[in-house]
């Protein structure tokens, strides 16, 4: 069966599910494992293997999308500082200001950065359905409020396609290209100072971290590796991923910036290791 269909079946899937929910009885059960489809750590963990399985350019920039999306809804949160629904409505937990929805920006900006990467119409399709599962799943779980919802959703396209068009519409030398993400990196880890949100530094590192890409790009072939080779290194990068930012959370301000950093350069960088013991053993 082909990818396309299998992702066509997927989202039909998902679709439906919600009746499910409703015939067992389990409405709320099912909402709170559905929420579940617009976390944040899940969706960096999916660029990762995108980057590895199926296109290092795809990875990095819905990454890119994904980081964009992520300082701008905590930016506005800050902001903002609007209240969610009251807490005794809560059917699931939360924590953080109400607008804009977290879990909205994050769905909305991947599956867009995806489909507009891709252009393939069952991308679009499952996108469309998983971004209005999770939209639903944080209003009926009474965490959200509508307009927390819309104003997720519209950073979310935002993101994409500001990403998008900013990655594709403008060409870039190698070394240009890196000064600016990397400059872009440390623009958003300044915003630290002005609202004294550490996920600022995080963030910025980690685009810091990925300004190496473009240096490297050409040098970056897995179309020549084998599946189990490419799901290895994937599974190497998301392990030492999920270390480093965990050991990030209990740092100073400076070393999640480093950890973070080396987290996104770490990640891009990894398959050169494997070009050059390949190189070793050839020569």
């Amino acid at each position: 069966m082909k990818t396309k269909h299998i992702l066509i079946i997927i989202a039909v899937l998902l679709a439906v599910s919600p009746l499910l929910g409703l015939l067992l009885g389990k409405w709320a059960d099912y909402w709170r494992i559905a929420t579940n489809l617009g976390d944040e750590p899940a969706y960096i963990a999916l660029t990762i293997l995108l980057f590895y399985l199926v296109d290092p350019h795809l990875g990095v920039n819905v990454l890119i999308a994904l980081s964009t999306g992520a300082w701008l809804y905590v930016f506005n949160k800050n902001l903002f500082k609007l209240p969610r629904p009251p807490r005794e409505l809560w059917l699931a937990p939360a924590e953080g200001y109400g607008f804009p929805s977290g879990h909205a920006t994050t769905s909305t900006t991947f599956w867009t950065s995806l489909s507009l990467e891709t252009r393939r119409r069952e991308v679009y399709l499952l996108g469309v359905v998983t971004v209005a599962i999770v939209c639903l799943s944080r209003i009926i779980l009474n965490v959200h409020y509508p307009l927390d919802v819309a104003g997720g959703v519209i950073l979310g396209l935002f993101s994409s396609f500001s990403v998008y068009y900013a990655t594709s519409k403008i060409t870039l030398k190698p070394w240009l290209a890196s000064l600016a993400l990397a400059l872009y990196g440390v623009a958003v880890s300044v915003l630290t100072f002005v609202q004294g949100d550490l996920n600022f530094v995080r963030l910025g590192g980690l685009l810091v971290g990925l300004a190496v890409y473009p240096l490297i790009r050409e040098k970056i072939n897995l179309r020549k590796e084998s599946l189990l080779t490419k799901t290895f290194l994937a599974l190497v990068a998301l392990v030492l991923a999920f270390g480093f930012t965990q050991v990030a959370k209990r740092q100073a301000p400076l070393a999640q910036f480093i950890l973070y950093l080396a987290t996104g350069s770490i990640t891009v960088s990894l398959p050169l290791l494997r070009s050059k013991s390949r190189r070793k053993a050839t020569g």
